[in-house]
């Protein structure tokens, strides 16, 4: 309660100020009247003590009316109503029948109490309702007053009340970063302290994307710990990770990240990583941060329950194949180093000013129309040697070696090696990591248009050939990154053609573009190309560009077809709301509730911006019972 300056706050000064502070929000929530107030204010500071720890000059009416212009008045919808400031030359307030500007304004800011920042007026108060005003409070106060008393739900053992209040105050919003971060951390406790582990991982997944980046990554951090909990490290770390983007200084990152890092067994990780956060912790003065940095900065490896084994012939060699492998994980979780990532970007920015070598194609067998548009990619020599020798070095060889690439530099006109460099790009932390994506983004979009430059007019390139497969998956990678709509159809459009057959499942979101779009006859095109298909874009799509060309019949009909492939998808789609089901990371199951969930959140919008469409498909629904 006093400036940071004195070493302790006595305990009994502390009761006497906090005496003070509930007989001032007793007196003000119960008369509501401010000039009562200031009347009973000389009773209210000789009978709480404070008098007795300050000067005589002490300008209590300043704290005073701090309070009241601080206070929720029940009359007021929970809310204060503050006084007007007094001017230089007013009657100061305290009563000495002096000017402000020569009585109390001089000395007011000399005094130790500070209660804007300081003062727990709103819990002081909240804690001072009846039960029917913390009841009418909880639904009418504003957010931080609504804050506050989920709070003290929560302190008082109720996180049952806390939760619903919490949810719903998260829901409607009007708090701002810090506070909606604040009431992230509280729903999380209560879901703790009822045990409901589950539910609070779906609800805080749910918010998610509502959530300012402090409260989201608050939510990404308790998600962190629950799958720690459950023995899901590299769960945590996915979690850890998108934190880490959204704010990046937060100390709990440095704290996740050591906990993680042990879990995996990345000990010199951990290690180093708690090194780097130890200062941050210093800096901030948290004793448990500190002393948890400083503990695992010390320890090389976690000490073990059973002495190791004495060490046998090949352990060495097993060894080091570990620790490749944790290496690989954690970059693909965290991204490469920037010691990696610099001597490749730079590699990369030499290849884009080099010529390309030329690229040619071998007639491929008939299509299936007999026709003679397929064609077989010959890759370069220069490239197929540089491949060979990569491939030969087996495991022992990292794509992110950079002698590698200058002994083998046709490695960067190969679109397979290109691809496997992809997987260490992503959303960048650094500016190292942020020229090696660009470099490398602008090299495949070199390389690609290097490549359909030289593909015959029409030309087709079969998903059979694995040579086709690294261009085809850069294609559609770049094409789900166009952020412009018509460059994402032009794209999308142009490797349907390239491989008809749609091994990629581009038609998915080309059809969702097309409807965005409003070229229905374009969507519904696709959709018929594709009439024993397993995806809901194309059988709810088709549904959806007919009833919006006015084809009714044949709507009801596609409809019909619709319902009997996925039926989950029209019962997720007509729901006006649906509660997720357990989605799996690694993959949707056709015909199951994830797969209906996904098509709802990406396209239901959609049909419900097309008049009276999702009643219709209700109704025809009824009939298909």
């Amino acid at each position: 309660m006093l400036e940071a300056d004195l070493p302790e706050i006595p305990a009994e000064l502390e009761n006497s100020v906090n005496a003070f502070l509930e007989a001032s929000l007793r007196h003000i929530l119960q008369y509501e009247n401010a000039d009562a107030y200031f009347a009973a204010l000389d009773e209210i500071t000789r009978r709480s003590g404070v008098t007795e720890w300050f000067d005589s000059e002490m300008p209590y009416w300043t704290i005073a009316r701090t309070l009241w212009d601080n206070a929720p008045l029940p009359s007021r919808g929970f809310r204060p109503d503050p006084l007007p400031a007094p001017k230089r030359n007013d009657p100061c307030p305290c009563g000495s029948g002096k000017k402000f500007k020569r009585c109390c304004q001089p000395r007011q800011q000399e005094h130790a109490l500070g209660l804007d920042d300081e003062l727990p007026v709103l819990q002081i108060a909240a804690s001072l309702f009846t039960a029917k005003q913390r009841k009418e409070a909880a639904s009418k106060a504003p957010p931080k007053l609504r804050l506050v008393l989920a709070e003290l739900e929560l302190d008082d053992s109720h996180p049952g009340k806390a939760r619903t209040q919490l949810l719903k105050l998260l829901k409607q919003g009007g708090l701002d970063a810090e506070l909606q971060a604040r009431a992230v951390h509280l729903l999380g406790e209560a879901y703790n302290a009822l045990g409901h582990q589950s539910a609070g991982e779906k609800a805080l997944s749910d918010l998610l994307p509502s959530l300012k980046p402090p409260a989201a990554a608050e939510a990404l951090h308790w998600l962190t710990g629950q799958a720690l909990l459950d023995g899901h490290p590299a769960e945590a770390l996915l979690h850890l990770h998108q934190a880490e983007a959204l704010d990046p200084d937060n100390l709990s990152n440095g704290l996740f990240r050591v906990a993680c890092l042990r879990d995996i067994g990345a000990d010199a990780e951990a290690q180093r990583t708690a090194q780097e956060w130890l200062p941050v912790a210093q800096e901030l003065g948290l004793e448990d941060a500190i002393a948890f940095f400083e503990e695992q900065a010390s320890l090389a490896t976690l000490p073990d329950a059973v002495p190791d084994a004495a060490p046998q012939e090949g352990d060495e060699l097993e060894t080091f194949a570990d620790d490749a492998t944790e290496d690989d994980h954690l970059m693909a979780i965290f991204g490469a180093p920037d010691e990696l990532l610099k001597p490749i970007a730079g590699l990369l920015k030499a290849a884009l000013r080099q010529p390309l070598f030329p690229v040619s194609f071998e007639p491929g067998p008939p299509g299936p129309d007999g026709d003679d548009t397929q064609w077989v990619l010959m890759p370069p020599s220069e490239v197929e040697q540089a491949q060979a020798a990569f491939y030969q070095a087996g495991d022992s060889q990292h794509p992110l070696d950079p002698d590698l690439i200058r002994q083998h530099p046709a490695l960067l006109q190969s679109l397979d090696f290109l691809q496997q460099l992809d997987a260490f790009a992503g959303v960048a932390f650094s500016n190292a990591h942020e020229q090696f994506n660009k470099a490398l983004q602008r090299q495949q979009e070199r390389l690609i248009a290097h490549v359909l430059d030289a593909l015959p007019e029409d030309g087709q390139l079969p998903w059979a050939w694995l040579e086709h497969r690294p261009l085809l998956r850069l294609m559609m990678q770049h094409a789900l990154e166009q952020e412009d709509p018509d460059a994402a159809i032009r794209s999308l459009s142009k490797l349907l053609a390239l491989c008809p057959n749609d091994n990629l499942g581009v038609r998915a979101p080309l059809v969702n573009a097309l409807l965005r779009d409003g070229q229905d006859e374009g969507a519904l095109a696709i959709c018929e190309r594709f009439p024993d298909d397993a995806l809901a874009e194309t059988h709810y799509g088709r549904v959806l560009a007919l009833v919006r060309l006015n084809r009714l019949h044949d709507a009801e009909k596609a409809l019909s077809e619709a319902y009997r492939a996925l039926p989950k998808v029209l019962n997720y789609l007509i729901a006006s709301k649906r509660k997720p089901p357990k989605l799996n990371p690694q993959g949707m199951t056709i015909g199951g509730p994830d797969q209906a969930w996904y098509y709802r959140q990406e396209m239901r919008d959609l049909f419900q911006a097309t008049p009276g469409a999702l009643g219709w498909m209700d109704s025809i629904k009824k009939r298909l019972r």
